[in-house]
């Protein structure tokens, strides 16, 4: 990947070396990576163009509300999570309690608030707005379904004043545990007890990627503006390997899933690639002609099965 204006090409060689060892467990980092691009290559009075949450330093260096930075973020996982559910993280890694729960926080945070809405919705449904036994019932067990229904909310709605909430969960629960520290220069790893610490002593803390300063205080990450130039002049092939990076990694945790390459494709609009999706279903589904056959011969083998165990009785 060249790096352009960037003259020492620094931002160029800090990708590169992510993208040939990212060191995922799962697919936070380059779904970060690819909303800070969409950030950096915003279009003026486009979703992300939000003024409050962007703004420049003293030294010319720009500052990202990690507010802003949660509305791509989040936007990926529920489009994912409407499209098939997968699994984000390996088996090794799952609940203890369920081996087949994914253990990704945020699929946990837009679970819940999509529990959320549905108990609204039945609410406001139910006589007299009433009815909020019938409501928690009927919205109960979403959130441990592997996907979810009804349309995602566009990037605009993730951005509005009523998804504060949301925001705020997707923030404190997935993108401040789990993966800001990562990609700063001057994040220290998060401690998670005792067991944590005591390792951090025995061994040195891993290289972060090193792409802006955390403020956790002030709720922000801080860039300097080549990197922020670099992303916007660069968004297409930037999104292009980070799609790989996460398409790899997908495959291998959800072995049986299909066109997750299109899914993933970071360059293509959520409905597009919905159309695409279908358009490739229906373009491999077996028509009657094959599955008669096939019936067939399923029919005739369990007859020779049944026929076999009376002979050895």
């Amino acid at each position: 990947m060249q790096g352009g204006n960037d003259a020492d090409g620094r931002y160029a060689d800090m990708f590169n070396a992510f993208f040939r060892r990212p060191d995922m467990a799962s697919t936070y980092k380059p779904v970060f990576l690819a909303g800070l691009v969409d950030i950096a290559a915003r279009k003026p009075g486009g979703p992300l163009d939000v003024g409050e949450w962007v703004s420049s330093d003293d030294d010319g260096r720009v500052r990202v509300d990690l507010n802003l930075a949660a509305v791509p973020f989040a936007k990926f996982y529920w489009d994912m999570l409407a499209g098939f559910g997968p699994r984000h993280t390996p088996v090794r890694m799952a609940d203890d309690k369920s081996r087949s729960r994914d253990v990704v926080n945020i699929v946990k945070v837009i679970t819940a608030e999509v529990s959320r809405r549905k108990i609204e919705e039945l609410r406001a449904a139910a006589p007299g707005g009433g009815g909020n036994a019938a409501a928690a019932k009927g919205a109960g067990g979403r959130a441990g379904s592997a996907a979810i229904d009804g349309k995602p909310p566009t990037l605009k709605e993730l951005a509005s004043d009523g998804m504060a909430g949301f925001r705020e969960s997707v923030i404190k629960e997935s993108i401040k545990p789990e993966v800001v520290w990562h990609l700063a220069y001057n994040a220290p790893e998060p401690r998670r007890g005792k067991g944590r610490q005591e390792a951090s002593k025995r061994r040195p803390a891993k290289a972060k990627f090193g792409l802006y300063e955390y403020r956790a205080a002030e709720n922000c990450i801080v860039l300097d503006a080549g990197a922020v130039e670099y992303m916007r002049r660069n968004e297409f092939t930037l999104r292009a390997a980070l799609g790989e990076l996460i398409d790899r990694h997908l495959e291998k945790n959800n072995p049986a899933a299909r066109h997750i390459a299109t899914m993933v494709n970071l360059n293509r609009a959520c409905e597009a690639k919905g159309k695409e999706v279908e358009k490739l279903a229906c373009a491999v589904a077996p028509s009657q002609d094959d599955i008669d056959p096939l019936l067939g011969i399923s029919l005739d083998l369990a007859a020779g099965l049944a026929s076999l165990s009376g002979a050895r009785a």
